[in-house]
């Protein structure tokens, strides 16, 4: 990887001749009335500059401006799905009051970096620092490069990854790097912002693909058929259950005849009047039964 540091103009333009067909290859077909990477391309790096820099700009930047820019940088870098929607919840008169505010402070202190962004990131919702140095750099395309990941790790990193923070102070290190690079080179900032993101872009290793999906839905996958259980052939007409005139065995085995409960029958009352008459008459001594047991 060519370092910033080091880079011949050589090596810097054949690397930016390659720009052209990376932007190519990574543009999809748009869908009907949108636009591809390849149209926002040009309106980021030809149309915008041209319309709104403070050379030759000559209509003020609106929401919708501002709308296909962060379009533009989300397909062009990261993409975050919420921001275009916060960027859209921004009113007219809310875009044209800070982009005043902030073109006006940039005109009379171009050095105060900080200032400039807060003024523009502040009052403007889904707009951080990198939107800030986009619109920025869309303003004043001869002396501002964009706040990219790419041109980031490219100039302030060494093509190193590295956690970015998008605070205004790593933006103004990168300004600092890109000035002096500018400077070395005697190219533009929007050349630097090219040749960082196809120097990035080409070392990076391809992005692997998903394996393609069998069909088959989720859960326990199922068993060949050589491993699955013959079922038994079921028997028309007979339902599940204990099978119809079929007698339940007793495993009990009665002892005796049960007893009935209640008072007794009138034969067995009659015994037991016997049974108690003998009893009385054995034990009165006068009667014949006493008598012939004392002889």
């Amino acid at each position: 990887m060519a370092s910033a540091d080091t880079i011949t103009l050589s090596e810097f333009k054949e690397v930016l001749d390659r720009y052209p067909a990376l932007i190519q290859g990574l543009s999809k077909p748009a869908g009907a009335g949108g636009k591809t990477l390849e149209d926002l391309d040009k309106f980021r790096y030809i149309d915008a500059p041209s319309r709104f820099s403070k050379n030759t700009g000559d209509t003020p930047m609106v929401l919708a401006d501002i709308q296909m820019l962060v379009d533009w940088k989300l397909r062009h870098g990261t993409f975050r799905p919420t921001l275009p929607k916060q960027v859209a919840s921004n009113s007219e008169e809310t875009v044209k009051e800070a982009i005043t505010a902030a073109f006006a402070h940039y005109a009379s202190n171009p050095s105060d970096i900080a200032k400039v962004l807060e003024l523009l990131t502040k009052p403007l919702k889904g707009i951080g620092p990198a939107t800030g140095s986009l619109i920025l750099a869309v303003y004043d395309p001869d002396n501002v490069t964009f706040f990219s990941d790419e041109a980031y790790r490219w100039l302030v990193k060494g093509g190193e990854k590295a956690k970015i923070l998008y605070k205004s102070s790593e933006f103004e290190e990168l300004f600092s790097k890109a000035k002096e690079l500018q400077n070395r080179l005697e190219v533009s900032p929007i050349d630097i912002e090219k040749v960082a993101y196809v120097i990035i872009r080409e070392t990076e290793p391809p992005k692997s693909k998903p394996d393609t999906p069998s069909g088959r839905g989720r859960g326990r996958p199922r068993l060949p058929e050589s491993e699955k259980k013959t079922k038994k052939p079921a028997i028309p007409g007979r339902g599940r259950g204990r099978p119809k005139g079929s007698t339940t065995v007793s495993l009990k085995t009665p002892t005796s005849e049960p007893r009935k409960r209640g008072r007794p029958s009138g034969s067995a009352k009659v015994k037991k009047m016997e049974e108690m008459a003998e009893k009385a008459e054995v034990n009165d001594p006068e009667s014949p039964s006493a008598k012939r047991a004392k002889i």
